[in-house]
Formats: C-alpha cells, sequence, structure tokens
C-alpha cells in the first residue's frame, strides 16, 4: 500500500504490528498446548531434558522405571509410573534425577518446545507491514 506521509505508513505499520501480537500470542499459546504435545511428548525428549537440566556433562545415564504408583490419596485415584535416572560423572561421583525432577523437565520440554515452534511461525508475520506499509515515491 502506498501512502503519502512517512506519520501515516508508521501509524500503519504500528496498527499492523498489534494485530499481528495479538495473533502471535494465539499461535504461540496454540503451539504450546497442541503442537508441543504432538512432536514432543516421547520418553526421549524428557530424558534428554532432565539429563541437561539437572546433570549437566554427564557422561553416562541409566533409567530406571518403577512400578505403577497411586498418584493421588483417593482409593479411586489415577496410577502413574516412576522414573528414576542415575546420571554418573566424569569424576565418577553419580546424581539421582528423581521422579518430580523428571516430570518437570520432561513436560517442561514438551511445552517449551511447542512454545518455540509457535515463536519460528510467528516471528516471520512481523515483517510483514514493512512492506505492505511505503511511503509513495516522490516523482521529482
Amino acid at each position: 500500500m502506498q501512502i503519502e506521509s512517512t506519520k501515516s505508513v508508521w501509524a500503519g505499520r504500528g496498527l499492523s504490528w498489534l494485530v499481528i501480537l495479538l495473533i502471535s500470542c494465539g499461535i504461540v499459546f496454540g503451539s504450546s498446548f497442541i503442537l508441543g504435545p504432538m512432536l514432543f511428548s516421547n520418553d526421549a525428549v524428557g530424558r534428554q531434558a532432565a539429563v541437561a537440566l539437572y546433570c549437566p556433562g554427564a557422561v553416562s545415564t541409566t533409567e530406571e522405571d518403577g512400578a505403577s504408583t497411586q498418584t493421588t490419596t483417593s482409593p479411586t485415584g489415577t496410577y502413574g509410573h516412576t522414573v528414576e535416572i542415575t546420571c554418573t560423572m566424569r569424576d565418577g561421583s553419580t546424581q539421582i534425577i528423581r521422579n518430580e525432577q523428571y516430570a518437570l523437565a520432561s513436560i517442561g520440554a514438551m511445552f517449551g518446545g511447542g512454545a518455540l515452534c509457535g515463536l519460528g511461525l510467528s516471528l516471520p508475520l512481523f515483517v510483514l507491514p514493512l512492506f505492505l506499509f511505503r511511503k509513495k515515491k516522490s516523482n521529482a
């Protein structure tokens, strides 16, 4: 769109950036809760995120899946499995990632990965107003 004044150009760009910001918030929100769990909900991603977060620089890791235990105090409550990862460091010491730490890291990686995908999808939209709103060239 060719506009006569610089002020009108920047007003149009600012308004369109505001609209794009609202659309981008919806894209990031949707991708966090839909795309993230679809793409990143496997065990390998959760394991890598937990090891990278709680055992940086570990030489080797071993994972031990525990029995299914009750997750609530209700007798009819849900059950879930337990995971414990043992990290071996370079100096030979070991560090254990508990089930709660593993769960937080894997859930964070899942939603965080979806949010990063949403940012990757929505950030290019912010370049559009630079091409859509331009000042008309003078014929001097």
